[in-house]
């Protein structure tokens, strides 16, 4: 079920890889055929934490979302339950709103699953 939530954020023109780590950075769910090339996923459970600091330091509350976009495309983050976190890979072209929505509407039925 978990897979079939993430394929409803690869029909998003421009995403090229959905998947869900858990808080230690282990492969929970992927639409990566290459589970070898999951992009930073060992990386993402340190770069919540560390987002999280930042956002209480300043007053923010919890981080919801992190997108980084570069020259190659955008990267996406977003916290889900129990530490597990979303990592999203979309090409620079993709619409960074409707991603941002859809990753809001697909998480209860998300944490439901994880």
């Amino acid at each position: 079920m978990l897979r079939r939530l993430l394929a409803s954020l690869s029909r998003i023109p421009g995403v090229r890889e959905a998947t869900v780590v858990d808080e230690h950075g282990r492969l929970r769910a992927s639409l990566v055929d290459d589970q070898e090339s999951v992009v930073f996923e060992d990386e993402v459970p340190s770069a919540l934490r560390e987002a999280e600091a930042m956002c209480v330091e300043a007053g923010m509350g919890n981080v919801d979302q992190i997108w980084v976009t570069g020259s190659d495309g955008r990267y996406g983050i977003a916290s889900m339950a129990a530490g597990s976190a979303l990592i999203m890979v979309c090409d620079r072209a993709s619409a960074l709103g409707r991603m941002r929505h859809e990753v809001k509407r697909l998480r209860p039925s998300m944490s439901e699953l994880i």
